[in-house]
């Protein structure tokens, strides 16, 4: 494995590297409060407090309380100015004050005797320290996102530089790998909407938005409110932009250059024709000054990979393949984005939006190895998501917010030709794959309804949220249809040599007679699938939470809550041949208490404390569930017959073959009688101190225990017949029921424990330098992630108890902005720079040794060599830095043109394609006595370059 280079030699670029501020409560709005004093220290009681959004010139009014207390507890994202007034003082203004998604912002005032019609106007930034919450987390500014380097489009690899946050970023729009606390659970919003796609074990986005769309980043690690749920680890939040009253809007165009890339990692050569390019526009603005606007985005980005065909020129020439076949295939994907928002101000007292987003997928001639390209596949993805929210102020103390939102995603997939829809796939084992395959005919619909409604209700110091939640998701899938030859050779018989898999194949075709058994030559044996491929099945999660949130002084806040969710999960067949596929207990006693703690010690001038605790419930993934209704041994069974049986069909005729008498043994999912949903419990501590007023230092503790996670345990397994020399039973006795294969019992019983401590230092934008540092130490046990899969010992769980797949000792991430400010008589040719930069770096996932066969005989190779434990090998760091160089240019005053280059792996590292789901394991050889174990077998991105003009108004 090849060693990384040290990164403390990175450190070194901190102060070239931006600031992220702490994450809060509310899913799409912020807040804002403060005390209102006079200057000689007395309080004002009935001051008039208005808060006016400057894009829209939308108004909020309170006053302020016996202590001189004021809260506006829903606040759209924006820039707004704070305007304060009582009798016998001057009227104070505070302007540009800017309110991110979830921030509770503390804006205290003091006035000056005077008159109410002379005004004392401040610019003055608010306090860097975060006083209103527990959260562990971050936000990320519209600057943010708009310059830190994101060469490949996905907006989620900007989740990694958030506190409490481990992962490896993507080059692609696939999903960025990241675990909260150890786990890989996440609840992922777009517009305070869920937007997670639940089908899979590990929880994804389902809607895919890019940079270009997005006003802020939200993600929470750690300690968020009740107002969350649906998830045990974190919450990633996305907040679309929107239009205001001024017009504007923006066109982008990058490219790569071929001869700028490096070779792909582990690659000798270039692949031909390779080439990525991107383009997006945005436009937005008013319809109706003050009332209603719009924001519209759209984005275009595809490249072209070809991937290897391997097959051996010999191998090629004897069956005859054309050269079109050969080579490479000419992959490649195309992806698309579109966004439609719509805001209003319905009066004083009513709010909103509707939105609509769109993004498609194209991959055609999805194949590579062994597979020529019209074996392939090609791949179809669409996802749509829409949403409405409707915000109203029945009064400056109660506020109502109520939303209703749409996603869905259809994939597909289906074969490259398009031609034999009755023909069949042909297996030459170690060979090539040829033929048409319709194991690529799937398609699935998975789409959600969701609607929440929450009331804020402000009284004295305390704001109390509560509300619900009401969700559906419906699943529609249809499994693909096997029928394939497979050759796999013959072995010597009755004077006959040993036949290969490609003789084997080419003696069928020909029609040859085999002269050990006097019949022509036949396929080894043929595979179909029979019965209802097609699941249409829903799952309802109604949920409820209450908060209460109270400052009883200016230096102290608690927030106290819980929250109650359910999954109601899909009635099963009740004519099913084995008892537990028949349902699933539904778990009623899911309540989660959260509660947090906010100080600022009188005695610790610029110092915070902070600490939290709560439960949170999870929704696994549903894959696990709906499979099971169809793989329940009567629904969609397999079938299997020898080229040499009687009534096997001769190649390459296909006939039915879904009898009794070629039936394979079904392997079915069923779940336990006392199944439990998964939860975990997290708790932090935090200190933050203010070293400059633009800097601050916070350090952290960080605990995550998860609890009923999921696995299976095969529990047709036959009397063990001995015991490995750790304790491990062999079975081999007769099964419990002859009737199945495997019996996979759903279980809820894994369990992590993950400890972290954390050194945050960030500086936000000033004098042209913003940055932000981010290192965590952790470590992370585990018997399973508890998403499903099976242990190593059947007999016991805890077997398999040490460090976790995505355990990573040190995780560092370093990222900023720099834009030069440099005097007039040379500034001309410095100022209008910018240089940002973002860094990961981690010190190695874990390597799972394996022996490579099935020592206790329970039909899976996962079992590791005697008296070794659970990932005790660690993986080679990972090392990455992306840049961008930006000459920014001014015409007039309004307009802007932006040239740069931009790079992803500036230093073109080896990493290995390690990941969060399966550590370093399947990234490397990874078997006991391998001459070559631990050598790399895939890898991370290697450089790409690209130049880009973008174009704003």
């Amino acid at each position: 494995m090849k060693r990384k280079a040290p990164f403390l030699r990175y450190l070194l670029c901190i102060l070239m590297l931006p600031a992220a501020l702490h994450g809060q409560s509310n899913a799409i709005d912020g807040a804002v409060d403060g005390y209102v004093r006079a200057n000689s220290g007395t309080t004002l009681i009935a001051a008039q407090v208005s808060l006016m959004n400057t894009g829209t010139n939308a108004a909020l009014h309170t006053t302020t309380d016996s202590q001189g207390y004021y809260r506006f507890p829903l606040v759209a994202v924006g820039t707004y100015d704070l305007t304060v007034s009582a009798p016998s003082f001057n009227t104070f203004v505070r302007r540009g004050i800017v309110v991110s998604v979830g921030q509770l912002l503390r804006s205290d005032v003091v006035m000056q005797i005077g008159q109410v019609s002379q005004s004392v106007t401040v610019t003055a930034a608010p306090e860097i320290l975060e006083t209103g919450n527990s959260v562990v987390g971050s936000d990320l500014s519209r600057k943010e996102v708009a310059d830190l380097p994101i060469p490949s489009r996905n907006l989620f690899n900007f989740q990694l530089l958030a506190p409490g946050v481990i992962g490896v970023p993507t080059s692609t729009f696939s999903t960025t790998q990241f675990t909260f606390g150890g786990n890989e659970r996440a609840q992922w919003s777009l517009d305070g909407l869920d937007n997670t796609q639940k089908e899979y074990n590990r929880q994804i986005r389902i809607i895919i938005v890019t940079p270009e769309a997005v006003q802020q980043t939200q993600t929470l690690s750690s300690g968020y409110s009740a107002e969350f749920g649906h998830a045990a680890g974190g919450q990633v939040n996305v907040l679309l932009k929107s239009g205001t009253n001024d017009l504007h809007g923006s066109a982008l165009y990058q490219f790569r250059p071929t001869d700028w890339q490096a070779i792909p990692t582990l690659s000798t050569v270039d692949p031909p024709s390779r080439s990525w390019q991107d383009g997006a526009a945005t436009l937005g603005g008013p319809i109706l000054k003050d009332k209603l606007f719009y924001f519209l985005q759209y984005e275009l980005n595809p490249y072209w990979l070809p991937s290897s065909i391997t097959i051996s020129p010999s191998n090629a020439a004897a069956l005859g393949l054309p050269a079109s076949q050969l080579g490479y295939s000419p992959f490649g994907e195309t992806y698309q984005t579109y966004i439609t928002k719509f805001t209003y101000n319905l009066g004083a007292k009513n709010t909103g939006y509707i939105r609509y987003a769109h993004f498609t997928n194209h991959q055609p001639y999805n194949s590579s190895g062994l597979t020529i390209p019209q074996a392939g596949r090609n791949y179809h993805d669409h996802m749509n998501g829409g949403g409405v929210q409707l915000a109203t102020a029945f009064s400056p103390n109660l506020l109502n917010e109520v939303r209703f939102g749409v996603n869905e995603r259809d994939v597909s997939d289906f074969p490259s030709p398009l031609d034999e829809p009755n023909g069949a796939f042909v297996d030459i084992t170690g060979v090539a794959n040829i033929g048409y395959d319709p194991l690529n005919v799937t398609t699935t619909t998975e789409r959600t309804f969701d609607l929440i409604d929450n009331v804020t209700y402000t009284h004295g110091h305390h704001t109390t949220k509560f509300g619900g939640e009401l969700e559906h998701t419906y699943f529609d899938q249809r499994t693909a249809i096997n029928r394939a030859f497979s050759f796999g050779g013959l072995a010597a018989q009755n004077g006959r040599p040993a036949v290969s898999a490609l003789n084997q194949y080419l003696y069928t075709v020909a029609g040859d007679i085999d002269p050990a058994t006097g019949k022509p030559y036949t396929y080894t044996y043929f595979q179909e699938n029979g019965g209802n491929p097609i699941v249409q099945t829903g799952f309802t999660f109604p949920g409820g939470f209450i908060q209460d949130e109270y400052r009883p002084s200016q230096n102290l806040l608690f927030n106290v809550g819980v929250r109650y969710d359910v999954i109601l999960f899909p009635e099963f067949d009740a004519t099913a041949p084995y008892p537990g596929s028949r349902s699933i207990n539904n778990d009623y006693s899911d309540i989660a208490p959260r509660f947090a703690v906010t100080y600022s010690p009188a005695a610790l001038k610029k110092t915070v404390i902070r600490a939290a605790y709560g439960l949170y419930y999870d929704i696994p993934g549903l894959s696990t569930f709906y499979t099971a209704e169809q793989n329940n041994g009567q629904t969609f069974l397999s079938y299997q017959v020898a080229g040499s049986a009687s009534g096997a069909p001769v190649y390459p005729n296909i006939l039915d073959i879904t009898s009794s008498n070629f039936a394979v043994k079904p392997s079915i999912n069923a779940f336990t009688q006392n199944f439990h949903d998964t939860y975990q419990g997290q708790a932090n501590l935090q200190v933050e101190q203010e070293i400059t007023p633009d800097m601050e230092l916070t350090l952290g503790y960080m605990y995550a225990g998860l609890r009923h996670g999921l696995y299976a345990v095969n529990t047709n397994l036959g009397t063990p017949t001995g015991y490995l020399a750790d304790g491990r039973p062999v079975f081999g006795g007769p099964v419990p029921n002859p009737s199945f294969n495997q019996i996979n019992l759903i279980v809820s019983g894994t369990t992590t424990n993950f400890n972290g401590l954390f050194v945050n230092m960030n500086r936000r934008l000033s004098h042209g330098l913003e940055f932000g540092v981010n290192y965590m130490y952790s470590h992370a046990l585990a018997d399973g992630l508890g998403e499903g899969s099976a242990g190593e010992d059947p007999t016991d769980i805890k077997r398999d108890y040490g460090n976790a797949t995505d355990d990573v000792r040190h995780y560092l991430v370093i990222q900023g902005i720099y834009e030069p400010h440099a005097p007039d008589q040379w500034g001309r040719w410095i100022n209008g720079f910018e240089l940002t930069s973002t860094y990961f770096y981690n010190s190695g996932y874990p390597i799972n040794e394996q022996s490579g066969i099935d020592l206790n005989k329970d039909g899976n190779t996962n079992d590791r060599p005697l008296f070794v434990a659970s990932n005790s090998f660690r993986g080679p760091g990972m090392s990455l830095e992306d840049a961008q160089l930006m000459r920014n240019f001014d015409i007039r005053e309004r307009y802007h043109v932006s040239a740069f280059v931009s790079t992803e792996n500036l230093l073109n590292s080896n990493n290995a394609g390690c990941s969060t789901s399966s550590g370093c394991t399947s990234a490397v050889i990874n078997t006991a006595g391998a001459s070559d174990f631990g050598r790399e077998t895939s890898a991370l991105t290697s450089r790409n370059v690209q130049i880009g003009v973008k174009f704003t108004f």
